[in-house]
């Protein structure tokens, strides 16, 4: 199963929501109340077989008077849902273009729409709507367990017992049998508690082991059935999953989560809706980017067999969850105030935020990014970014949701274009030895990129070197010496300046004028020209601490390029 559209009207945060999934693995991001994780309790909502209470919070802005209203249509539908004992007399379609349509056509894919309602009195109501039946059909919870949905959020241990309703349970036997099955283990847990001599408990520890390892649940030893006594007795819950005679709650955050989504997800045998809620929760990088890979692999090994491959809506706060996703999975969340509206953007153009999520992807997760050309501004801008607070009541520029991201040269452009396209507040940080071509200038204009540059053709060096006095520049040659080396910096120079010798090259920047034919300008000119060919700074780290002493040129020079140029940088990003 797949969600093709969900419409949400007056829940929570989200006081409207038209979002057509189009994937069948999304990666959910934005920033803090954006209404992610409102999204996928909608849907859950929808479409899980549990029973959910509603309060007044459950109503945007708490106003019971406008009802909350949840539709979710759903795709790649399993036979039995389509078959007319079942559902299949509610089946719409759903064309290539991705337009609903209640007469289905032979080409439209079939498609049911369940529409939760709940208005003052708090009871839920969910129904199958098709304009061709005069009136809806109202769903049961076993209705509503047809169509395959998992929700991983916190945890949920009642999944890893053999409890009314688990999925464990589930997995023992079909209905009639495990009733049945369930009896024959009490009485002999009573007998004897050799709860791994039943042979369908054993089995479904098994199977429930092999799903768990499968997607980076740690596994000490094997999983079998235990017997956990309560304060109520014996019950169905007091056989649960044990882990060499562990019992599996007990095990730490992140396996218990990867375990309960295991075992949810197996029972469903065509294409589970998986939703997962900040998937990075208690788990460290490597088992973050092994679950992600495993349910990647789960979904391409289906389509290949022929296989519904159903659907993953994630969240994620996680950099490291988000470079696994991959560009072509993001999907970014923007909720307009005070109105409350939700949009959800996908990238045009995968391939510039792809390099956006290979050299600064946590800056996905802000919301407004200042795209730096390259290395050297990058790191100049993360080193000055210390130095702002003190000028804005002690606030870094992180607490306003303001990023910086290298641009990676000539992609700034591109990139900064497709953050914009996702609804991003976005602008650019560059150089300007090498010209915007007019059209590019007026499409970032209409896009509302601005642009901070130094103008003149000047470079991020000459920038520098131009606005510096001269003990300045001494301090730039000696921070440049530290990092790079004597040698290399004083040669460099000396086969640009070929009428000072080493020494003098060595010595205090003052002294060079009265030694060579140059002026102080031209000394300046020819060692910002070194700089940049030679890369003297173009290094994240070094660039970093450079900051210091391009702090201290601008607040003495405040009328030049630099300075002009940092000082709109930063008034951006703290507006």
């Amino acid at each position: 199963m797949q969600i093709r559209h969900l419409k949400i009207s007056n829940f929570r945060g989200i006081s409207a929501l038209d979002w057509k999934p189009d994937s069948s693995f999304c990666c959910l991001i934005g920033s803090g109340d954006s209404g992610k994780s409102t999204l996928l309790d909608a849907a859950e909502a929808a479409l899980s077989s549990r029973w959910f209470s509603f309060t007044e919070p459950d109503f945007l802005a708490c106003n019971t008077s406008n009802p909350i209203v949840i539709e979710a249509t759903v795709g790649e539908l399993s036979k039995s849902l389509k078959s007319d004992e079942r559902l299949g007399l509610y089946i719409r379609g759903w064309t290539s273009a991705g337009q609903l349509r209640d007469e289905p056509e032979d080409d439209d894919e079939p498609v049911l729409t369940v529409r939760l309602t709940v208005d003052a009195t708090m009871e839920p109501i969910w129904e199958l709507v098709c304009d061709r039946s005069e009136e809806p059909r109202t769903l049961s919870n076993r209705d509503r367990a047809l169509f395959g949905l998992v929700r991983l959020a916190g945890e949920d241990a009642r999944h890893l017992a053999w409890g009314q309703g688990s999925v464990l349970a589930r997995l023992t036997g079909d209905n009639r049998e495990a009733a049945a099955r369930l009896a024959e283990a009490y009485r002999a847990a009573r007998a004897s508690a050799n709860l791994s001599d039943i042979e369908a408990l054993a089995d479904t520890a098994d199977l429930a082991e092999g799903f768990a390892k499968r997607l980076g649940a740690y596994v000490d030893g094997a999983y079998e059935p235990g017997l956990e006594l309560g304060r109520s007795g014996l019950s169905s819950g007091s056989i649960a999953l044990h882990d060499s005679g562990v019992p599996l709650r007990l095990s730490g955050l992140g396996t218990r989560r990867l375990a309960t989504l295991a075992i949810q997800k197996s029972a469903i045998t065509e294409g589970a809706i998986v939703l997962v809620d900040e998937i990075e929760h208690g788990l460290e990088p490597h088992r973050i980017i092994g679950a992600i890979a495993q349910l990647k692999t789960d979904q391409a090994r289906a389509k290949d067999e022929g296989k519904p491959t159903g659907q993953v809506l994630m969240t994620t706060h996680s950099d490291i969850a988000l470079g696994e996703a991959g560009a072509t999975s993001l999907r970014v969340i923007q909720t307009s105030r005070p109105g409350r509206a939700a949009t959800i953007a996908h990238p045009d153009s995968p391939d510039p935020i792809r390099a956006l999520m290979r050299f600064t992807p946590r800056a996905m997760f802000a919301r407004r990014i200042l795209v730096t050309e390259g290395n050297t501004e990058l790191g100049l801008l993360l080193g000055l970014r210390e130095r702002w607070p003190a000028r804005h009541a002690n606030r870094p520029i992180e607490q306003l949701g303001a990023a910086l991201a290298d641009g990676n040269g000539e992609q700034a452009s591109s990139m900064a274009f497709a953050l914009a396209g996702l609804g991003y507040a976005t602008a650019i940080y560059r150089d300007s030895d090498t010209v915007l071509s007019p059209a590019i200038v007026a499409a970032l204009a209409v896009a509302d990129v601005p642009i901070f540059e130094y103008g003149g053709g000047l470079n991020t060096e000459q920038a520098i070197f131009s606005a510096a006095s001269d003990a300045l520049v001494q301090e730039l040659l000696v921070y440049a010496r530290e990092e790079r080396g004597n040698d290399a910096i004083d040669n460099n120079l000396n086969i640009k300046i070929p009428d000072l010798d080493i020494a003098t090259i060595r010595g205090d920047f003052a002294a060079w004028e009265p030694f060579s034919e140059m002026d102080d300008t031209q000394l300046r000119e020819v060692i910002a020209e070194v700089a940049g060919r030679k890369k003297w700074f173009k290094d994240q780290r070094i660039g970093r601490g450079l900051a210091p002493i391009v702090w201290r040129i601008a607040a003495e020079s405040p009328a030049s390029p630099l300075a002009t140029a940092l000082t709109q940088a930063e008034a951006w990003l703290y507006a």
